[in-house]
């Protein structure tokens, strides 16, 4: 092995042999239970950011767990052709570079020209991918935007089509002006925004000298009001209900009407009614079958039946000018400052306009009783628990879906109008006649569906489900669905919906939410921030191994968590404490080692690592078991640096001339390679080919399970006594400045006679590790020369002093520990007594304080005595 660790060209290699050897392939027919999980495919946009590589990482430290466990594992990967997203970066782009339009190019040619950027977005994705380790089956990549994915959307439309599911209608919907078409309610993001409210005088028209004032935040709508609407039983405005009000600069007459959801306490009491640009009013005018009239375009310019003045302006700049227009005719009545939430299109931003417009809806009243269904029913498991709740909240007062877009890319809706008849026809195959007069002038809709309506598909149809193939058959419904909190509705429950009804059954059988990243200040990442991070940086720098790990430890389900760069050098620095743990193991081997282990010639320290070990293994399982990869992670972590490298490998230098202790050392690091490998697929890999054991890759080797033949609790109780006299008398030797390789006799006293025969059985080690001339465990320690003293539970520990400064220096520091002891007894004594915490905490925590706060006085004792003799 190179005496240095090297991440990037261990890391080079690697994956190339491991998809040639089919590594990542399905064993097909072969015994092994099922487990599957889809990848939730990254939008091609561009390239993956840092929250990426959280949400992919984590299933894939799963599923290579799982194909070590000898299930049959499908991990398959796609890409999503994120329709707005993907459109707007690409109008963006032709506009930088050639100051061009989508309109300028014609469809065809701006689909083309999309298509161009899909393949390098794919190819950038599926490189960076590879670079994280992913363990995907290549060979069955999916695209939602694919012929046959194409195909298959048409194919559900069509069948919902036919169940009456989905249907066109005129309603209130949100439009953005920059992104050009309506949006879902999901798609809309409500933000906080400090506006005026306008107090505006509408005359009567029998009495123009008379008035009744409504308030708005959008004057420029009401050149499109039909109606001033009051409470019935408002008795401000009883009188006059049914009479007519004359609409300011239109010269129009509009009633004043009575409903029971005006809302009394806003503004005066009475208020405008414009049916197509609100949708609370909407709903009004629809009872009361009053007239809709579009005064703001798609783009947000006013238009209509509205003063020629007006027309053609921008919506705010109209807002301005009617405001101007009103005060030059006396009538505004006043104006305050209003806080409100407004609407914003959660892509670029823009504030959402209501609108009226003829659009295709699914109803998902019917698709979402089976959902909420599987949910309560737990065939569907949330982890953490906490997210049904909303899920549920959600659910059951779910809307009817808007699920066409007015893009060019995207699945264009599989629907044809016959331009002799006017027949609506909905057929997946291009149709060449009118089946009603049998006309052949038919027009394709030009608008597409809402992405998210592919994806809701993905689980069933990424594993074919539309031709009843054998992955469908063998891996439907998926094990796992892992994603992120914030797309819980706009994919999640959708998936849940579409997979029942046409998969037949859920999707997935748990969904693992994961948090977002945010960078060290809490913020979360992006690139109006500029704090985003590309995980290819880090993985040059750093490693896979480094990053993947980083984010396993502090993955807790559900929870963000800050990415500190700080955080990620600190476990490349743990791939190289690994990698020299690793290089000591191997240059000692000899090539006679055993994997099969016999007890009855392995020495305590080498049963206390296969016990410690064997422990950690089922620890981490449980963990696993539980998607508590984070505290698999630390758990690993702390074993290999703190116990097995810290101490072990320690302990082993004593032993290396015998093959047993060096089978220990191969097994127990095999192991650790297979603990490691989920989640530092690369440098395990590399080790392993070093000490390979039956199995040509780490990934067809088997994930460690808890060994009963491991289990020895007397040899790890008396190699724990050793390491806790050890740790102690290191403490002292550092604390008096000793120099740490200077060989000094050491003196021990014991009070609980197992402890003692245990240390006197492993003297050795304590000699080598304590560097002690000579080790005497001794009855009294007040007839030896005097020296610096420790204490440990039932361990009183004396290094001679080499002159009396040394005496002096002794006395000062035992002196400044006693006050520090005798200030900590008095305020635990004092919160015992204190009643609060002695009535409110559980009685085992009572009981480890009261036992942390006998150790404590026995200590302070003994250091009253040392104190005595030295003095």
């Amino acid at each position: 092995m190179e005496k240095a660790y090297d991440h990037l060209r261990t890391e080079s290699d690697w994956y190339r042999r491991w998809e040639e050897n089919g590594l990542f392939t399905p064993a097909g027919d072969a015994a092994g239970i099922p487990f599957s999980i889809i990848l939730p495919p990254p939008n091609v946009t561009g390239s993956l950011h840092i929250g990426h590589a959280l949400t992919l990482s984590l299933p894939d430290i799963i599923v290579r767990r799982k194909k070590m466990q000898g299930f049959n594992v499908l991990w398959l990967p796609g890409v999503d052709h994120a329709g707005i997203a993907t459109q707007m970066m690409v109008e963006k782009n032709l506009k930088r570079e050639k100051g061009l339009s989508k309109e300028d190019l014609g469809r065809e040619a701006f689909l083309q020209l999309v298509w161009d950027w899909k393949n390098t977005s794919q190819q950038k994705i599926v490189g960076q991918i590879k670079k994280l380790g992913l363990a995907l089956d290549w060979s069955r990549m999916k695209f939602t935007l694919s012929d046959e994915m194409q195909q298959v959307v048409r194919k559900v439309f069509v069948q919902l089509f036919q169940e009456g599911k989905i249907y066109q209608g005129t309603y209130m919907v949100n439009r953005c002006p920059s992104c050009k078409t309506v949006l879902s309610d999901l798609e809309v993001e409500h933000k906080e925004v400090h506006g005026r409210l306008t107090y505006i005088r509408y005359p009567l028209r029998r009495d123009p000298k008379r008035w009744v004032v409504v308030a708005t935040t959008r004057p420029e709508t009401m050149l499109g009001d039909v109606a001033v609407a009051v409470h019935p039983k408002d008795a401000r405005y009883k009188k006059l209900i049914g009479q007519e009000l004359l609409l300011p600069l239109t010269g129009r007459f509009i009633p004043l009407i009575a409903d029971d959801d005006v809302d009394r306490e806003f503004g005066t009491g009475a208020v405008k009614i414009t049916p197509a640009h609100d949708p609370a009013d909407f709903k009004i005018a629809l009872k009361h079958h009053l007239e809709k009239i579009v005064v703001i375009d798609e783009l947000a310019r006013m238009t209509g039946p509205i003063p020629e003045k007006y027309i053609g302006l921008d919506r705010f700049a109209c807002r301005l000018e009617v405001l101007n227009d009103l005060r030059a005719l006396a009538l505004i009545e006043k104006q305050e400052e209003y806080t409100h939430n407004v609407g914003h299109c959660q892509r670029c931003e823009t504030v959402v306009e209501p609108n009226i417009s003829r659009q295709w809806f699914l109803k998902t009243a019917e698709l979402a009783a089976p959902a909420i269904r599987a949910v309560s029913e737990s065939q569907i498991v949330f982890i953490p628990d906490k997210w049904k709740k909303v899920y549920f909240n959600w659910m059951e007062n779910i809307q009817d879906w808007c699920i066409s877009r007015q893009l060019w890319w995207g699945h264009r809706i599989p629907a044809y109008y016959c331009q002799d008849c006017q027949e609506v026809v909905v057929t997946e195959e291009n149709p060449s006649r009118c089946p009603k007069c049998g006309g052949t002038r038919l027009v394709q809709d030009e608008d597409v569906l809402d992405t998210w309506f592919s994806s809701a598909l993905w689980p069933f149809t990424t594993l074919g489900w539309q031709d009843g193939s054998p992955d469908f058959k063998t891996f439907y419904p998926t094990s796992i669905m892992a994603t992120a909190f914030d797309i819980i509705f706009f994919w999640v429950a959708r998936m849940i919906m579409m997979g029942i009804h046409f998969g037949g059954a859920v999707p997935f059988r748990e969904v693992l939410i994961n948090g977002l990243i945010r960078d060290e200040k809490g913020q979360k990442m992006s690139k109006t921030k500029n704090n985003a991070v590309d995980p290819l940086d880090i993985i040059r720098e750093y490693g896979a191994d480094a990053l993947r790990f980083t984010l396993a430890v502090q993955a807790v389900p559900g929870m963000d968590l800050s990415l500190s760069v700080n955080r990620i050098k600190g476990y490349k620095a743990f791939a190289n404490k690994i990698w020299n743990a690793s290089r000591y193991v191997i240059m000692n081997l000899k090539g006679d080692e055993e994997l099969a282990i016999d007890a009855g010639r392995i020495t305590d320290t080498d049963k206390w690592a296969l016990h410690l070990l064997n422990t950690t293994v089922d620890k981490v399982n449980r963990c696993f078991d539980d998607y508590r990869m984070y505290e698999a992670a630390d758990l690993i972590y702390h074993f290999i640096w703190d116990e097995y490298c810290d101490w072990y490998l320690e302990f082993s230098k004593s032993d290396l001339a015998s093959p047993h202790t060096r089978s220990v050392l191969k097994l127990t690091l095999l192991k650790i390679l297979q603990l490691l490998h989920p989640f530092m697929p690369f440098i395990s890999e590399e080790i392993y080919q070093k000490i390979k054991a039956g199995k040509d890759f780490l990934l067809q080797t088997e994930f460690p399970a808890f060994d009963k033949n491991f289990v020895f609790p007397e040899a790890y109780a008396a190699v724990e006594t050793l390491k806790k006299v050890v740790a102690e008398t290191r403490k002292t030797r550092t604390e008096n400045r000793i120099e740490p390789n200077k060989k000094i006799p050491i003196y021990l006293k014991c009070e609980a006679a197992v402890e003692k025969k245990h240390l006197e059985k492993h003297l050795k080690y304590f000699d080598f590790l304590s560097r002690s001339l000579q080790t005497e465990i001794v009855a009294d320690l007040s007839l030896l020369p005097k020296g610096f003293r420790g204490v440990s539970q039932n361990w009183e520990i004396l290094l001679p002093f080499a002159s009396d400064q040394d005496r002096q220096q002794e006395l000062l520091r035992l002196r400044g520990e006693h006050e520090k002891l005798g200030k900590l007894i008095g305020q635990m004594e004092s919160k015992l007594s204190g009643g609060g915490f002695a009535e409110k905490a559980p009685a085992e925590v009572i009981q480890n304080f009261k036992k942390n706060l006998q150790e404590y006085i026995e200590k302070k004792e003994k250091i009253s005595k040392t104190l005595d003799d030295l003095s």
